[in-house]
């Protein structure tokens, strides 16, 4: 029996005691080094192991190929025996060289669909801390000449579409006023007031491009997860996570505390009551619930949830439809049983 050791400078071949039956000196190139980090066998290689095969009865040493009909050895004496062969025949600069195309293909390869909607979630986020910062000051700054327009409108947004939709003038007609509380400024002021409100409005509209694209991305690469809950929800579980695949694995118990990972350290150092849903209180069917069926209904979106990943990671097919038929008649059932509480 012979040992066949596949490295990045060459084949060897090992009897059982590791001694070095032969060596072929090799070079890949980038293609070929790739194929062989992912375990799959270049056309290249068939033709010497086809000779090797002839000279040798052989099992492939360290890992198996595809493409590659030979039974698999683990035995690490002998892995290590071809290690030291491999080092005593290294090419430094070119094995560098390959594995650096190799590396940055890998790295290119890593950014998945999972990735851009984790980043565009995040952004989401840091776009709501920042607008409401934003509209904090900007409220501040235009009650100094217009307040009577601030309190009009509650809604961030609307307002800063009133400020630039009229001048003030026009709207102390329209709000039946002679004259403002605000003070006069000079048209400087005015002109960086409105340049501020354009930004904000600006703003608003990325953020409604943003709400869109995740909504796509998570229609089109998890759509189950999407059909249960909802897209920006659904984002914010795949970003907890840290994928679809790591959703995947994750329980349903884990699934259902994600995003409360402060309150149930408490739970776990201090003894409070542990959290009963984490961002899945965004969900509708949870808010339109008492606060005491809440964790029920969070449980069973979790189960569902849990469900749904593993189709869209695993199965690629829809059953979205399914699942959320079970949960709208588990949100019925709770509903009746708030009414009775």
């Amino acid at each position: 029996m012979a040992y066949l050791f596949i490295h990045l400078n060459g084949l060897y071949v090992l009897d059982e005691d590791g001694t070095l039956l032969e060596y072929k000196p090799m070079e890949f190139s980038e293609e070929e080094a790739y194929k062989l980090k992912k375990g799959i066998l270049p056309e290249s290689l068939k033709g010497e192991i086809d000779k090797l095969k002839s000279k040798y009865e052989l099992k492939i040493l360290g890992r198996a190929y595809k493409g590659l009909d030979l039974p698999l050895d683990l035995n690490t004496k002998l892995i290590n025996k071809a290690l030291f062969y491999a080092r005593e025949n290294d090419n430094f600069s070119y094995i560098r060289d390959v594995q650096y195309e190799v590396t940055i293909r890998e790295l290119s390869e890593s950014v998945s669909h999972d990735w851009l909607i984790i980043q565009a979630i995040k952004a989401l986020d840091d776009t709501n801390k920042i607008l409401n910062l934003m509209m904090e000051r900007f409220r501040e700054w235009y009650e100094l000449y217009f307040p009577e327009l601030s309190k009009k409108f509650e809604d961030h947004e609307q307002f800063v579409k009133a400020v630039l939709e009229k001048p003030r003038e026009e709207w102390l007609k329209e709000l039946g006023l002679d004259k403002t509380m605000g003070g006069n400024i000079d048209e400087e002021s005015k002109q960086i007031l409105m340049t501020f409100a354009q930004r904000i409005k600006d703003m608003y509209e990325f953020r409604k491009q943003l709400q869109n694209y995740i909504k796509q991305m998570m229609e089109r690469y998890a759509p189950n997860v999407t059909a249960i809950a909802g897209p920006l929800v659904g984002a914010r579980l795949l970003a907890l996570a840290g994928g679809l695949k790591e959703l995947a694995y994750l329980p349903a118990s884990t699934i259902q505390v994600l995003g409360a990972e402060k309150a149930l350290f408490k739970h776990l150092t201090k003894g409070t009551p542990p959290p009963k849903h984490g961002v899945l209180f965004n969900h509708p069917y949870v808010q339109k619930l008492p606060k005491k069926l809440r964790g029920r209904m969070a449980r069973t979106l979790a189960a569902k949830i849990a469900i749904a990943a593993k189709v869209d990671a695993f199965g690629h097919y829809f059953i979205g439809d399914k699942l959320k038929k079970e949960i709208d008649e588990r949100f019925e059932e709770l509903k009746k049983e708030a009414e009775r509480l």
